[in-house]
């Protein structure tokens, strides 16, 4: 076990904002990404760089065509300064309650298409409300699976991710909101009032797809394909207010959660019709870090968003 007696001597000899700038440097591979990241000059940046170098008796990270590459000794260090700053930071933020009437904080939120319109003009007014010194970076993002949201809120520093999912996620830092279902829609004036559409008119008309995958086969093509049948995609789009414009006056079909149909359905000739084949329901879900586990404002945070959803008569 390592003797920290002496902790408190021998850190005093270390400037802990050079840590700071390590983790910065090696994360952004460029210098003045690094100094731009936590408030620096690239002056400042680059002075700090020296001062690393002489502390540890190694260059750590050398100019090359791709960026600032760190070296053995460096890649060998983050993992331990990056523990050791985090630690620093769950400490501090866990030292202190919160008071959203007296908060001043920014929240940077991971969120796809249709839950912008689900969501944030609820969470913005009822924020605005509570909480006058709070804001929102709402970040349009492609997640289509927990996997990809645990990955973005270290990437881009997410404090939440909200996305569906087709099964829910690992461990214990996420919270589902409510299930979707799956639902056809198309123009009510070529299909009628019917309730549903048979299989023949699911799988003959053109589809417009709605998805966040660009690698992945799409759910729905998946499950056809289980089944031996196919349909035929004219468009794949991320973007839930897009599908108006391109469905009304044509025969062609999306597949579309039964909140994403209420969203694009009224004011229109489109209507919503039930599947001909059976889907499993998707995981709408919020999804936060590990480490903001303990963090008092995103505790709030995912309070706010509950309450939001279960008044406008989303839940669970």
């Amino acid at each position: 076990m390592q003797d920290s007696h002496n902790l408190s001597q021998r850190l005093s000899r270390v400037n802990l904002n050079l840590l700071v700038a390590f983790h910065a440097l090696y994360q952004e591979r460029h210098l003045t990404r690094a100094a731009n990241r936590i408030s620096l000059s690239q002056p400042a940046m680059s002075h700090a760089l020296k001062k690393l170098r002489s502390q540890f008796g190694d260059e750590l990270f050398i100019k090359t065509s791709e960026g600032m590459q760190p070296t053995p000794l460096a890649n060998r260090l983050f993992q331990r300064i990056e523990t050791g700053l985090l630690q620093l930071d769950e400490a501090i933020i866990s030292s202190h309650s919160f008071n959203p009437e007296k908060e001043v904080r920014e929240f940077r939120i991971g969120i796809t298409d249709f839950m912008i319109s689900e969501l944030v003009p609820y969470l913005v007014r009822a924020v605005n409300e509570q909480a006058p010194g709070i804001s929102f970076n709402i970040l349009y993002t492609k997640i289509s699976s927990p996997e990809m949201a645990y990955k973005l809120l270290q990437d881009q520093e997410l404090d939440l991710a909200i996305s569906q999912f087709e099964y829910l996620p690992q461990g214990t830092c996420y919270e589902m909101l409510y299930e979707d279902h799956l639902v056809c829609v198309g123009d009510e004036t070529i299909y009628g009032k019917k309730e549903a559409l048979s299989l023949d008119e699911f799988l003959t008309p053109s589809h417009v797809a709605l998805s966040h995958r660009e690698d992945e086969p799409i759910l729905v093509n998946r499950k056809l394909i289980s089944l031996g049948m196919q349909r035929k995609v004219v468009v794949k789009t991320p973007y839930i207010a897009t599908l108006p414009a391109i469905l009304t006056g044509t025969n062609m079909i999306t597949v579309i959660t039964e909140y994403g149909a209420e969203l694009i359905c009224p004011k229109s000739s489109l209507k919503t019709y039930q599947m001909p084949i059976e889907f499993d329901p998707l995981y709408v879900c919020q999804i936060w870090e590990n480490r903001k586990d303990d963090d008092p404002g995103i505790h709030w945070l995912r309070t706010v968003v509950r309450n939001c959803l279960q008044e406008q008569g989303i839940s669970r």
